[in-house]
């Protein structure tokens, strides 16, 4: 009962004046209506929700149903309602997240969320309703969260309604965002913020960014409140790493929350740092942890060659390409013949994760045809790009029927990625025959994939335009257990246009990536 107490403590269980105010001016500014009736042929008379004031309307202009005007007497912007017509759908909700200093702490803050809204179903002139349906309570070195379901009510005391009861511990906090249709409309009071966090280690947590970015500050506060470093980390240029701090996603441990200074929190010495801060890149968690795996294997790398490569541990798909260069050759000799193949082509090769796709599917292709690639000429190609296509061109199978079967049995299941947008569409590979052609049309290798696309471990998709639909244009390889694009090659293997990039990521959003029942707060 203690802890019960010691949380609620820190909360008013009163509706501030202030926070009306708020809602009314400013979280509702959209709620306001004025009823007009005729009362002659070029008379109405009109009574307004905000200022309740009803007067005869001095407009020549007769008003109309659902037309915006504005008040003449508090100069508000209204919703022209017709007095004859229905209210049963009016009714405007939204879901207010309003701050204020703890009443026990005063280097603490708090947040409360609540279900608001203007019915003007039974009463024209609205009745509101603020419910409370979350507490935040923000420490140093700790953030905890109760909520309650809007559908449990409040008790009457000295004719106020409280809602004391009900409330359920959250394991860790989160948005209320996206919960419930209360918060499909949504508003966060920075005023309050402001006004709360005076004086407290909060005022300087660089808070501002993700007001901006529009997201629930709540998620914010809840990781600066146990990680306080993550201050320097926004003033260091690290946004993503606090973003996916902020967002939940897979840092890759790539940081170190026991450490006591930046340099072992980060991993990396004051020279490291300062040499990032050089190279102008943006940090990711990727990038990091790449750029520690190298390290922690005495392989010395730059931040730009770290950059080329940021994916390589974030899954399994390039590890297992990486492991398989690495029975042959040390990390030092792999990085520096993969940067020396992006020298050479650029347009082909964009990064070292390029080459190392590439490399990989060439030595298979060797280990297919017999090529000893103990040989250092087979295993280290002046051009890997004119090797691999010799090797494609040798291996590649015109016609497999059990292959055939087998990606013919797949279309069911890939049924689900086909996807078109604006001139484009993409739809899988029906067949080794397409695969072959949709190769030599567009000088690639995609012929040699025929065997792992039939097996169902990735798929291969045909980008087209809708006015050429049978001209190859784009291939892209989906990695189907990652659910995530690890090819997407043009004409003799160039990388994608502007154009393609930008559907690609449609097509990302649409299929491949995770919803998200979080929605982004209304400033």
């Amino acid at each position: 009962m203690k802890a019960k107490f010691d949380f609620e403590a820190h909360f008013s269980s009163e509706i501030s004046e202030d926070l009306k105010s708020y809602i009314i001016n400013e979280a509702l500014l959209h709620s306001r209506y004025f009823y007009v009736k005729r009362m002659t042929s070029s008379l109405q008379r009109g009574c307004c929700t905000h200022c309740k004031s009803n007067h005869v309307v001095s407009s020549n202009k007769l008003l109309k149903h659902n037309e915006v005007w504005k008040c003449e007497k508090c100069q508000s912007h209204v919703l022209v309602k017709s007095i004859g017509r229905g209210r049963g759908k009016m009714i405007d909700k939204v879901y207010v997240v309003w701050y204020e200093k703890s009443i026990v702490d005063s280097q603490a803050i708090t947040a409360t969320g609540y279900y608001v809204s203007m019915d003007y179903r039974e009463d024209m002139m609205g009745e509101t309703s603020i419910i409370p349906a979350a507490r935040y309570l923000f420490e140093n070195g700790k953030a905890t969260m109760k909520h309650r379901s809007y559908y449990i009510s409040g008790t009457i005391e000295n004719g106020t309604i409280k809602y004391e009861n009900g409330w359920t511990s959250a394991n860790k906090p989160f948005s209320m965002l996206g919960k419930n249709s209360f918060t499909a409309n949504s508003e966060q009071s920075v005023e309050s913020l402001k006004k709360a966090i005076e004086g407290t280690i909060f005022t300087y947590s660089q808070w501002e960014y993700y007001y901006k970015q529009n997201i629930d500050l709540v998620k914010f506060f809840a990781i600066f409140s146990k990680y306080p470093f993550v201050e320097y980390l926004m003033k260091m240029g690290m946004t993503r790493i606090v973003t996916s701090m902020v967002d939940n996603w897979n840092l890759y441990r790539c940081i170190n929350f026991r450490g006591k200074t930046m340099e072992k929190i980060l991993g990396l010495t004051k020279q490291e740092i300062k040499d990032w801060k050089a190279s102008g890149i943006e940090m990711t968690p990727a990038l990091l942890s790449t750029y520690k795996w190298f390290k922690r294997r005495n392989a010395k790398i730059s931040w730009h060659t770290a950059e080329s490569c940021d994916s390589l541990v974030t899954g399994s798909y390039y590890m297992e390409r990486l492991a398989r260069l690495q029975k042959h050759l040390s990390n030092e000799r792999i990085i520096r013949y993969a940067e020396n193949q992006v020298k050479k082509e650029p347009k082909r090769n964009r990064s070292i994760l390029n080459v190392i796709t590439s490399w990989t599917d060439y030595i298979n292709e060797c280990d297919e045809l017999g090529i000893d690639i103990t040989q250092e000429k087979a295993l280290l190609p002046n051009s890997l790009y004119k090797a691999h296509r010799k090797t494609s061109r040798a291996i590649k199978l015109k016609k497999d029927e059990i292959v055939n079967q087998k990606i013919e049995k797949l279309q069911l299941r890939l049924k689900q990625y086909h996807f078109e947008s604006k001139d484009l569409f993409i739809r899988p590979a029906v067949s080794t025959e397409e695969l072959f052609e949709e190769g030599k049309k567009l000088v690639h290798c995609v012929g040699g994939y025929a065997n792992r696309y039939a097996e169902g471990k990735i798929a291969i998709m045909f980008i087209r335009k809708k006015k050429e639909p049978d001209t190859p244009f784009y291939t892209v390889e989906i990695d189907l257990q990652a659910k995530r694009i690890t090819q997407c090659r043009g004409y003799d293997n160039q990388a994608a246009t502007k154009e393609i990039e930008s559907f690609v990521e449609a097509f990302k959003l649409a299929k491949l990536a995770k919803k998200q029942k979080e929605r982004k707060m209304a400033i």
